[in-house]
């Protein structure tokens, strides 16, 4: 573990190699319809205070990563997920701007309270109002299965949310190893996936979601919506004085090589993962139930969906990446040098 250098000024970024995305991205045909209601409730709540954050929060329909996965879920369901997404940029944005690492730990102890047990009565919880109102819109189109399933990985999320800002607070960077995994719970990447099934009115019997390959495949594909972010939100970590927590960062540290050169190593990582993603979905498929099927599916709808979104938002700011549909040449399917997420492809039959 060490200290992170300062990316204050990011040279300009050199061609990269390209991302391999080999599944087209889907464009929901209401996806506008859902943005605006999304838009619009979160114009109505008293939240984002800064004005300038705000207005390139709206701008960037982000609710689209929402429609865009889900096109079998109804009209209501979406315009629900598209709110908790606006509200999840907003909350992620006010702890980025917390001083102290108590503040952060009650902060999530609070809302993931709240979603447990809406009636708890917790007060002074920041955004309590604005929660529990998407919660108990999503609460009431789920399942108890589903929104146990949810309220699980929200759990993780909201575990992981203080163990990322303790590397902030200290300046200091985690190694690759241990930030795949802390990714995957701060990136709020696995509650997305969750949450596809209240979206779809579909849910994935327990023998199959709970099925070590299945439980993969959901690992990589969460991986790969959380690397995506990385890769284009490293100049806005940069300005935001987050830069400890990001792939290609933690890349830099441990292979002691540029930005550029680490950025590569990461678009790598994502390419070798998306490779592995295909293949297991290829081999859950033909033997899956439907709603297993159509998880599958959205699960390759968010992601191809993220790698669009990302290339083109003013949140970010970053030269998009170019994007492949052809396997690169010369990408291998060995299991990345990472301990913590090598049993990935260990479930390849």
């Amino acid at each position: 573990m060490t200290t992170n250098p300062n990316h204050n000024d990011l040279p300009a970024l050199t061609p990269m190699p390209a991302l391999y995305c080999p599944i087209p991205p889907y464009s929901h045909p209401r996806a506008a319809e859902i943005d605006k209601a999304a838009c619009d409730w979160m114009r109505s709540c008293v939240l984002c205070g800064n004005p300038d954050t705000r207005q390139r929060l709206l701008q960037s329909g982000c609710s689209r990563l929402v429609s865009n996965s889900s096109p079998c879920g109804s009209i209501e369901r979406l315009e629900a997920g598209g709110k908790w997404m606006y509200l999840g940029f907003v909350y992620d944005d006010w702890l980025e701007s917390r001083a102290t690492l108590d503040e952060i730990v009650a902060a999530c102890c609070g809302l993931q309270r709240a979603q447990e047990v809406p009636e708890s009565g917790l007060a002074n919880v920041p955004f309590l109002p604005e929660f529990l109102h998407v919660m108990g819109e999503l609460r009431r189109f789920a399942t108890p299965t589903q929104y146990a399933r949810f309220t699980n990985e929200r759990r993780k999320y909201f575990q992981a949310l203080p163990w990322e800002a303790s590397y902030r607070f200290t300046g200091k960077t985690p190694d690759l190893n241990t930030y795949v995994t802390l990714r995957l719970g701060a990136a709020s990447t696995t509650s997305f996936l969750t949450a596809m099934e209240i979206f779809n009115e579909d849910e994935v019997p327990s023998s199959e979601i709970d099925h070590p390959a299945v439980q993969a495949v959901r690992e990589v594909a969460a991986s790969l919506l959380g690397w995506t972010n990385d890769l284009y939100s490293l100049s806005k970590d940069a300005r935001d004085g987050t830069g400890e927590n990001n792939l290609v960062t933690c890349i830099q540290q441990e292979r002691h090589v540029s930005i550029e050169e680490a950025r590569a190593e990461a678009i790598t990582m994502f390419n070798r993962s998306m490779l592995l993603f295909v293949q297991l979905r290829d081999q859950l498929n033909p033997h899956g139930s439907p709603p297993l099927k159509k998880f599958l599916g959205d699960c390759g709808r968010a992601i191809a969906g993220a790698v669009a979104w990302h290339a083109g938002i003013p949140r970010y700011a970053t030269q998009a990446l170019p994007i492949t549909a052809d396997r690169p040449a010369g990408l291998d399917s060995f299991p990345l040098d990472i301990p913590s997420i090598a049993w990935w492809w260990q479930q390849l039959e």
